[in-house]
């Protein structure tokens, strides 16, 4: 689907992904959605279906336009649906595994680079191949006081993995610090905030990144 230039840098998307013929969204108790990668690059945003079974599925595409300051807020989005897709898939070659389960939307740094002002200078795709220590980094052109990073993998919990990775701000730099305690497939979510993003006294930390990593170790 390709963003019409005025609307490039404030639209948001969203998906979801159930069987065509009933409501049902999970397959063995894994919702859909995790076979579903959905990434922006160039004004363009992809939707990759990673079928996992050969039953037709209904893909629903939803999009609203959202100003940087809304999104920090943490104020409710209202998304419409803007188009819908049937995924047909005949025969499977390969048996699919679920995305790791990071929080929902787009994977790689455009969404950052839109609403948050981050230009990353090391990884701009949204998968990033990597050995057991890696640096992400991000340049800084908004003010944002606070990032944190969670990796997740599936078949993991998530608190075997707190001390994985670590944020940072160095000046006008964002520094992600990661050590892989295993090869394999992870996501990493990274979330930040406003000093004015207060929420029922509560400083309010906002997504604003995920990434698709594959350790080699």
């Amino acid at each position: 689907i390709e963003m019409p230039g005025g609307a490039a840098e404030s639209l948001i998307f969203h998906y979801n992904l159930k069987f065509y013929d009933d409501d049902d969204a999970t397959i063995d108790g894994l919702s859909l959605k995790r076979f579903v990668m959905q990434s922006v690059k160039d004004r363009v945003v992809t939707f990759r279906v990673h079928a996992p079974c050969t039953r037709p599925m209904l893909l629903d595409v939803f999009a609203n336009s959202v100003s940087s300051g809304h999104y920090l807020t943490g104020q409710p989005i209202k998304f419409k649906s803007v188009c819908k897709f049937k995924v047909v898939c005949e025969s499977l070659g390969v048996i699919m595994i679920p995305l790791p389960e990071c929080a929902s939307g787009e994977w790689g740094p455009a969404k950052a680079t839109r609403l948050f002002g981050l230009q990353p200078l090391t990884h701009p795709e949204a998968i990033i191949n990597a050995t057991r220590h890696t640096e992400i980094r991000f340049k800084m052109t908004k003010p944002l006081s606070e990032f944190v990073a969670s990796l997740h993998r599936n078949r993991t919990d998530d608190r075997s993995l707190q001390h994985c990775c670590v944020a940072a701000i160095r000046g006008d730099t964002v520094v992600i610090q990661i050590d892989f305690p295993d090869e394999g497939q992870y996501g990493l979510d990274i979330y930040t905030r406003q000093n004015e993003a207060v929420v029922n006294g509560k400083q309010l930390l906002t997504h604003c990144c995920k990434y698709l990593i594959h350790a080699r170790i």
